[in-house]
């Protein structure tokens, strides 16, 4: 009954979304989706959320249609729909739920004790355990712990800090980060409107389309399947489940044999990487070996590294053919190489992996700052001094490692983004 009800509040908001102003239909939305969360997304939300992701797509195609026949206030009417849509989708992710609860708490401490807001966890963590099968949420509930510990000694600001983590770590990678890339792009393109530049804000939207097209068909992108299947792996065995866990893992083998062949050659390549881990860490199971626990979660890191990748890829989008897109995919290499080093250093503790994979890293953004001009280039070479330290220090704390490249992914993700 309650997955009826959502499907029809969601039905019911993309015919009204077309007649509502963003602002009146974004309270809509946020007092409606909120109501009857699911503890998983079935066939028929991702649906859901597939046809919105459309409905999204054919506006931006329409404000391009109204671009090239010069009718802009039309363009700029069809990307306010856009961007509406977007919210629509947006408060249909599982994350919604405890990202509100999180939000309260946070309001709360506007105006309440430290003591008084303590109770305001208590629901956090019950949507945490809602969504643990789907999202990870592991270090969602670690920052969740030091809010506890920060309320209980009456430290509101260093309570707000976690809570302003946890609700960071809360994030739907199939949706919410090709999400963020159309939405960044619609933006841009609104901007170029009011600037008179119809052409930029025309190759703005082709990007955003790209962006948005994977969000529609994300749910079955073998890539994200596998890397699902993967999570499953990393908590079945922990959780002592052999049997489950091999399946798991033959499942993870079979969608990567599926990953389009006409892909990039890095996707390709590291895809294959994957596939022969798995198919090693399986065979093992299978004869009696034992692994840890760490072995799996680095497996399923690195698929949600290169399931990130891929997404942020396809924003790239007509940027590929000038210099700012060839220094976008630079970084974003060295990106998913940092973020390798990471899981290799932090996760399976394999330093001679992790010092290999920094190395890279800084190689790509060596490259990139050759082609960058020389604001951007000051942003890489000051990331690049940061990585050095980072390989100085393998054996160091892993508290202050995490923070070091906790604070690197930060400011590459912000170079990123700007370009």
């Amino acid at each position: 009954m309650k997955k009826k009800k959502f499907l029809g509040a969601l039905t019911g908001v993309f015919v009204v979304c077309i007649m509502l102003t963003p602002p009146v239909m974004a309270q809509t939305i946020h007092e409606e989706l909120t109501r009857t969360p699911e503890r998983t997304l079935s066939a028929a939300e991702e649906s859901a959320i597939s046809s919105a992701a459309v409905h999204t797509l054919r506006q931006i195609a329409k404000a391009r249609g109204e671009i090239h026949t010069k009718n802009i206030d039309q363009a700029k009417k069809d990307l306010g729909k856009a961007m509406v849509l977007i919210q629509v989708i947006k408060a249909s992710l599982p994350t919604v739920k405890v990202k509100d609860h999180i939000w309260v708490a946070k309001k709360h401490l506007d105006y309440e004790t430290t003591k008084q807001v303590l109770p305001d966890l208590i629901p956090i963590n019950e949507d945490l355990a809602e969504i643990e099968d789907i999202v990870p949420v592991d270090e969602a509930k670690s920052h969740i712990a030091k809010a506890g510990r920060a309320l209980r000694k009456g430290d509101k600001k260093a309570a707000i800090k976690s809570l302003n983590a946890a609700d960071k770590m809360l994030v739907f990678d199939e949706v919410d980060l090709p999400l963020a890339s159309t939405e960044k792009h619609i933006i841009a393109a609104e901007t170029m409107l009011s600037r008179d530049m119809p052409h930029d804000a025309d190759m703005e939207l082709k990007s955003a389309e790209n962006s948005v097209q994977f969000a529609s068909v994300a749910f079955k992108a073998p890539l994200t399947k596998a890397k699902r299947s993967l999570w499953h792996a990393f908590k079945d065995y922990a959780a002592g489940k052999k049997a489950e866990t091999l399946v798991d893992l033959k499942k993870a083998e079979t969608y990567l044999k599926k990953v389009d062949k006409n892909t990039d050659k890095r996707t390709k390549t590291e895809t294959n990487k994957l596939y022969q881990d798995i198919k090693n860490i399986k065979d093992k199971l299978k004869n009696g070996g034992k692994h840890t626990s760490a072995e799996f979660k680095g497996l399923w890191e690195r698929s949600r590294a290169l399931s990130e990748r891929e997404t942020a890829l396809i924003s790239t989008g007509w940027q590929k053919i000038h210099s700012k897109g060839i220094v976008k995919t630079d970084l974003l290499e060295a990106k998913l190489h940092l973020e390798y080093a990471e899981i290799y250093q932090l996760t399976t503790r394999e330093n001679k992996k992790a010092d290999i994979e920094i190395t890279a890293a800084d190689s790509f953004l060596k490259n990139a700052a050759k082609n960058a001009d020389s604001r951007v280039k000051a942003k890489i070479d000051s990331v690049s001094g940061k990585i050095s330290q980072i390989k100085t220090d393998l054996n160091g704390s892993k508290d202050a490692v995490r923070g070091r490249y906790e604070k690197i992914k930060t400011d590459m993700g912000r170079l990123i983004h700007d370009l």
